[in-house]
């Protein structure tokens, strides 16, 4: 790497997660007004938010919205996935191009349309119209993740399962799944990740529901509160543990193959005279 290229990084790197760090900082600083120069360390702000029922609340909310969300996301990436990748699949550059959509359409444009569907079905603002929404929006992101490993699974083994026998339904549970685990992981990552970062989608289609983003901002609308530093320092913290989880679970379940690769290409030198 050249210096213009380490410059360009570093500075890159400066302006996403400077903020994120000067945030921090203010979580921990004594003093009720967030300015420099810094009056103290204090953790009382993150006592004041474990005291904090409406945080507790939103988060709870958010969590509850969050899952099914990431459940949503990853079966319909699955299955979009294994759509696109199927070699039979006739105009697959237009259902890509469809499947994009959600991804290319301005946040604020797809929730007025979302909510105007909703609205003609019939379907109350609230917790479920959030849930089919936010999920809309996840199933873009899940479908390259899972496609992205499919099309580097050698579809001998599919062959090899059903010529011993198995059915349709057999060689993709006991063969093509197991490869996908953390695949699969990412993606239901990537949906609770994204369902807790939304605050657009709720905007519109929360209802009386009330996300942890939503509450967030509208906090923000009246006042600048250093406890709102701690919640968002926490907030990013559970973030971080959760991208940690799925990424541990990625390598526990590589490591086997890994290991097989290893033994496959150490075989042949051993053997050699």
């Amino acid at each position: 790497m050249n210096r213009f290229a380490a410059a360009t990084l570093a500075l890159a790197t400066t302006f996403l997660y400077l903020p994120i760090v000067v945030l921090a900082v203010f979580s921990f600083n004594d003093s009720d007004l967030m300015a420099f120069p810094l009056t103290g360390f204090s953790l009382r702000w993150y006592e004041e938010l474990a005291g904090n029922a409406a945080f507790h609340s939103g988060f709870v909310t958010s969590f509850l919205v969050a899952q099914p969300v990431g459940l949503i996301g990853m079966v319909a990436g699955l299955m979009a996935a294994l759509a696109l990748t199927s070699p039979k699949l006739k105009f697959r550059l237009a259902f890509a191009a469809l499947i994009l959509v959600p991804f290319l359409v301005p946040k604020s444009v797809l929730s007025i349309a979302q909510a105007m569907i909703m609205s003609r079905i019939h379907l109350e603002r609230g917790a479920v119209a959030l849930i089919l929404a936010q999920s809309l929006v996840v199933i873009p992101f899940t479908t390259a993740l899972i496609s992205a490993v499919l099309i580097r699974v050698d579809p001998r083994l599919d062959e090899a399962a059903r010529d011993l026998g198995a059915t349709p339904w057999q060689s993709f549970r006991l063969v093509l799944l197991p490869q996908l685990n953390s695949a699969l992981a990412g993606a239901y990552s990537i949906g609770v990740i994204l369902s807790l970062a939304d605050l657009t989608i709720s905007m519109f289609l929360a209802g009386r529901t009330q996300p942890l983003s939503l509450m967030v901002a509208s906090e923000f609308r009246h006042d600048l509160r250093p406890d709102l530093n701690a919640m968002q320092v926490t907030v990013l913290a559970l973030t971080a543990v959760i991208v940690a989880l799925s990424e541990l679970y990625r390598r526990h379940r590589a490591r086997p193959q890994r290991l097989a690769d290893r033994a496959a290409t150490a075989e042949p030198i051993e053997a050699a005279p």
